[in-house]
């Protein structure tokens, strides 16, 4: 990829493109940063301009203090894609990416093509029914723990207990990531951590797009903790026109685990929408 900064107002964003034709912006969760899109984007930049950035906060971009909210990425989110000047893009979100994802498509519609999101965190909807109290319950006190280990200065175990006491399911991180990703998590523990204080960001709608037109790819992994599950499915009951695909022994981090059936799956949906020429994707 080749990087250039962006400057919008308050932040400046580490941004990286590949490729040509029509876009795709990837927009990445929380803890790590837009390399954990590396290999998908490898895979598409053949066909479609791929583009990904670090979110306030994470890896190359800046961090202006004070409390964040998940409308600032939002915010930011539409600096990258108005800084990229052509027509309306494709936009692709994981997990806290994906719920950036969505609110900006339930604001800026005409700014897209089409909408792909990987298991957002809609841990709002699991109070919402007692049948979901004890996944509620155990995914609240799991992103407590780890907040309470970042406070006290221990940012590596609280990035451990994280990834997989809330990310993973009874994997240990080394499976998942590598020790440069490992590192980039700990690097920004103090951002999930503020993340992890604003109200807004798990309190999304699942019927943001109701009414939307938008064409929307839903995955999941089949390895996924549980708890993402209901969010997703009520997600998909409320969205017209979404398509559903499950990835197969894959969880959280397909991007990272099976980069290949991921850039498959995302290349399958896009290709009808698209106009772009040039060689499919892998």
């Amino acid at each position: 990829m080749n990087h250039h900064r962006l400057p919008l107002g308050e932040v400046e964003l580490l941004v990286g493109s590949a490729g040509q034709g029509e876009t795709l912006v990837f927009v990445h969760g929380s803890w790590d940063d837009h390399s954990a899109w590396d290999a998908v984007a490898a895979l598409l930049s053949p066909r479609w301009r791929v583009v990904a950035y670090d979110r306030r906060g994470h890896g190359g971009s800046t961090e202006p203090g004070g409390q964040g909210h998940i409308s600032q990425d939002v915010a930011d989110l539409h600096g990258v894609i108005e800084a990229i000047g052509q027509g309306p893009v494709h936009l692709i979100g994981h997990s806290y990416g994906a719920c950036v994802a969505l609110l900006y498509a339930a604001r800026h519609p005409e700014r897209l093509r089409s909408l792909c999101l990987h298991e957002p965190p809609l841990f709002g909807v699991l109070g919402e029914s007692p049948a979901h109290a004890p996944l509620a319950q155990a995914t609240k006190a799991a992103m407590a723990r780890a907040a309470a280990l970042i406070d006290n200065g221990e940012a590596a175990l609280g990035a451990r207990v994280f990834a997989e006491q809330v990310a993973l399911t009874g994997q240990p991180w080394e499976e998942v990531m590598d020790a440069r990703m490992r590192a980039t998590w700990v690097a920004n523990a103090a951002t999930w951590l503020d993340q992890s204080r604003d109200p807004e960001r798990l309190a999304l709608s699942p019927e943001l797009l109701a009414h939307s037109p938008l064409p929307v790819l839903l995955t999941q992994g089949d390895r996924s903790p549980e708890a993402f599950g209901p969010g997703v499915d009520r997600l998909a009951a409320a969205t017209p026109h979404a398509t559903r695909r499950t990835l197969a022994g894959a969880g959280h981090f397909p991007q990272l685990t099976h980069p290949q059936a991921f850039a498959h799956c995302l290349g399958d949906f896009l290709t009808p929408l698209s106009s772009s020429t040039g060689t499919p994707a892998p």
